[in-house]
């Protein structure tokens, strides 16, 4: 935290309705003086409707030092106390932004080295102001970019992430010759109406670019499936679903912008490639081969120097950089694009995919009022412009996006609860409900639509419910939905037992809501996890059979063996399952894995064609993979790595360590004296929570943690390690 005499001269002006009911929900406007001036009447009109129509008791914190820990503590005092304590807030103007450090934990994808720049390393996250169960540990203030603050997460907090409230970011800048001012003045009276003129969710449209999940076309059906259980109400309706695929057009560029600025579109989601300035809609940079961490870091040097061609840096000097810094190879630097090609990329990319001057050039303002960015960097709101900022800041009717600052997973659930904001819930709790440290609500978090049907107040249970409130909503729940729902928020309750949600896992007829008791029960990570990790690898929801297979890769063990070596032997799985199956048998012991796929094909041969050429080449691609890494970290254990080499293959282990092998890396952490590859092996270790075997990780972090006389940087990293796994 920052020195306590700064927090001395923390001071903030709060202003609330006086005669605002104590039994009402509270939420914060937080904005800096200049914006505040310069939008006063757009701001008091915004707080009004919220007051009026969404019966919020409104704060307004004006922040007069940019400095993040003030903002926090403001903002914790609101949410603890008695009377309105607030259940959201929303950042509005040049409110700094946390550069979070040592938590890329929490993030879907992000695992960039903390050796690279800090402005790329670092996350950035507004989970530091809605996440009041982590603390963090200042390191500096950016000595360019005055609103960049960067903080360690700190060991004395909690390790896994849960927001106590939703937030959101409207975060205007000068892009475009454009003062911010004016989009800020724009976009908070287009928030106003939406609240003056609210309405009902009447369509969606779903677009899959290239390379979207191996271009799975069974993926993107159960998707489409599943959202009649998101939106039952739409079932019938004219031009109530849309949908778009990159090979619908050479060029889908236009397409997709006329679909968005469909005046009645209510909800997108973008299922693509993406950087903080361009959609990837037919094409994006592929590595050679994702299944090796040496092709991995490629593909990170590669956007590193694609990053630096945009903004006219000297890529030979960081090439050189880059050599130097991790001892690669010449004919491994040599494969990465040189400046001439990159730049000729970046005029095929304009022509194909959507990038920031397409707004202007084409005029596209979108209409659709939520969307959804499942890309990379698409929600990059602290730069100078991204995307998602935009979207919103066009003359349209798009009030919000919820998109991610740094990488996104794909193989996420990015439409999770969607369904809740056609029942009136407030946008940013479905953020909140599936939530990872990089993904943001950019816009206004309090959007709501017209709830389908008059119900309780969904908002109010979601800001008040106990555990009991809840079990009673299950009871009496109707949609897919809402038992979604339930099940969300009684995951970590015994009131809802495991073999609770093993039958409606089970039993539902609902891919969505066998999905969500599947993950209550990933969050559990018990001996019932296993079964319903061995009955999902046969759900007809490709979804849940993929987070299965995932599943089981972290698992190695001997209990999903069987299940995971038939869906690699089956000869229709679906592209996407049948990818993730294929790179995880490296994490596999490898005679047992061969074993149990031998007895699968054995059992298949009357009921394939070619039944040997079947057999030979899928051991062939088997082969390639299956025990790749065990001799490796064999050698590691043993000491036969220089140190400088097991510093950097230490970070590989956070991705690259099978299960099999975590109980020889467990041992080899305790055992070592250097305690800063001691450090980084723990920090790796922490990342396996779901193998088999954790609990060696938990005991060789609990003896290191109880060493007094280990370092205390150690002892600290120690404890992150036993709070993620535990």
């Amino acid at each position: 935290m920052m020195p306590k005499k700064i927090c001395l001269f923390i001071s903030i002006m709060i202003f609330a309705v006086a005669n605002a009911s104590s039994r009402r929900n509270g939420f914060a406007i937080v904005i800096d003086k200049l914006s505040y001036q310069q939008a006063k009447t757009e701001v008091q009109a915004y707080q009004k409707a919220l007051e009026e129509k969404q019966g919020l008791r409104v704060y307004l914190v004006t922040d007069k030092w940019g400095i993040p820990d003030s903002i926090r503590s403001a903002l914790f005092t609101l949410y603890t106390q008695k009377n309105s304590p607030i259940c959201g807030a929303v950042f509005i103007g040049d409110i700094p932004v946390p550069m979070i450090r040592d938590a890329q934990h929490m993030a879907s994808a992000f695992k960039m080295s903390q050796d690279m720049p800090w402005q790329d390393s670092s996350i950035p996250s507004d989970r530091f102001y809605d996440s009041f169960g982590l603390q963090f540990d200042f390191i500096k203030q950016d000595s360019i970019d005055k609103h960049f603050f960067y903080y360690s997460l700190s060991a004395k907090g909690e390790q896994k992430l849960q927001s106590s409230i939703f937030s959101g970011r409207i975060r205007p800048t000068d892009a475009d010759g454009t003062s911010r001012y004016e989009k800020l003045r724009q976009y908070l009276r287009k928030a106003t109406d939406a609240k003056l003129n609210p309405e009902k969710v009447k369509s969606v449209f779903v677009y899959t670019g290239s390379g979207s999940l191996n271009e799975s076309k069974v993926a993107h059906i159960n998707e489409m499936r599943s959202m009649n259980e998101h939106f039952p109400q739409l079932a019938g309706k004219n031009r109530a679903y849309s949908y778009m695929d990159f090979s619908d057009a050479t060029y889908p560029k236009a397409k997709l912008m006329s679909e968005m600025m469909r005046p009645d579109l209510s909800i997108g989601l973008m299922h693509h490639h993406g950087d903080y300035d361009t959609q990837y809609l037919t094409d994006y940079p592929k590595p050679t081969d994702m299944g090796t961490a040496k092709n991995y870091m490629l593909w990170l040097l590669r956007q590193k120097l694609n990053s630096a061609a945009k903004w006219g840096q000297d890529i030979d000097s960081i090439r050189n950089a880059l050599n130097e810094k991790y001892d690669l190879s010449r004919s491994w630097l040599d494969t990465i694009p040189s400046e001439n090609s990159i730049k000729t990329d970046s005029i095929l990319t304009a022509k194909k995919n959507l990038t920031l001057p397409d707004f202007q050039d084409y005029g596209y303002k979108p209409n659709c009022r939520v969307v959804i960015y499942d890309a990379c960097y698409n929600g990059s709101f602290h730069r100078d412009n991204s995307i998602a900022n935009e979207y919103i800041f066009q003359p349209g009717k798009t009030i919000l996006g919820i998109g991610g600052t740094v990488n996104v997973l794909q193989d996420k659930w990015p439409d999770k609860l969607i369904g809740l904001l056609s029942e009136g819930v407030m946008a940013g709790y479905i953020n909140m409900l599936n939530l990872d440290i990089e993904m943001h609500v950019i816009g206004d978090p309090t959007y709501l639509f017209l709830p389908e049907t008059k119900h309780d107040d969904l908002n109010a249970l979601l800001a008040n419910g106990t555990e009991k409130d809840w079990k009673k909503f299950l009871r009496s729940a109707e949609t897919p939905e809402a038992l979604c729902l339930a099940i969300e928020k009684l995951k970590n309750s015994p009131l809802l037992s495991d073999e609770d949600l093993y039958r409606i896992q089970k039993t539902s007829q609902y891919g969505i809501v066998r999905l969500q008791a599947y993950e209550a029960l990933a969050a559990r990570n018990n001996e019932a996890f296993v079964k319903a990790m061995n009955l999902a690898a046969y759900d007809d929801f490709e979804l849940l059979q993929r987070f299965a297979v995932n599943d089981m890769v972290k698992y190695g063990g001997d209990a999903v063996l069987y299940n995971y070596s038939r869906l690699i032997t089956d000869n229709n799985t679906s592209a996407r399952v049948a990818f993730n199956a294929e790179q995880g048998v490296q994490f596999f012991p490898q005679e047992n894995l061969l074993n149990a796929i031998q007895s699968n094909l054995d059992s298949m041969k009357n009921i394939v064609v070619r039944p040997k050429e079947y057999n030979e080449r899928l051991m062939t691609e088997i082969n390639k993979y299956a025990g790749r890494w065990k001799d490796q970290i064999i050698d590691f254990c043993e000491g036969k790595m220089p140190l400088k080499m097991q510093m950097r293959y230490a970070n590989f282990m956070r991705i690259y360590l099978p299960p099999y092998l975590i109980e020889k890396v467990s041992k080899y952490t305790e055992e070592t004296q250097e305690m800063e590859l001691k450090k980084k092996l723990l920090e790796a270790l922490g990342w396996h929570r779901q193998a088999y075997c954790h609990q060696s990780i938990i005991d060789v972090a609990q003896r290191i943690f109880d060493n007094k006389n280990m370092p205390e940087d150690v002892r600290n990293e120690a404890l992150k390690t036993l709070k993620r796994i535990k």
